[in-house]
């Protein structure tokens, strides 16, 4: 399997005057197929489901879907223009970023005890 991310932005709610904007990101295998949705593998949770068994990205990647959902982030962040989409993707690595710095402090007490 070799996942990829996608990002698209779709406008939800009733709101015409002021409609709101949902950044959606979806893991894809790029080795299935080159076109969405034939190579769907699962959305990218939020940063909290990541550690959840019940993930369908955790089920699929293991004990690596942290570090991976990292990797995939943070190279759909150097690769992003649009604006909005930047945001939600930098919002989600400094989510990550923190859980994963207090994951390993947590780490290195319970060696230390």
């Amino acid at each position: 399997m070799k996942p990829r991310l996608i990002l698209f932005k779709k406008e939800v709610g009733r709101n015409f005057e002021n409609p709101k904007t949902e950044v959606h990101f979806v893991v894809i295998d790029s080795n299935l197929s080159n076109d969405y949705p034939l190579n769907f593998v699962c959305v990218l949770p939020l940063s909290e489901r990541l550690h959840s068994g019940h993930s369908t990205f955790r089920k699929l990647f293991g004990e690596e879907s942290i570090l991976l959902a990292r990797k995939l982030l943070s190279k759909a962040f150097s690769k992003e223009s649009d604006y909005e989409i930047k945001l939600e993707i930098g919002k989600r690595l400094k989510k990550l970023n923190q859980e994963i710095a207090v994951r390993d402090r947590i780490s290195i007490l319970q060696k230390s005890i």
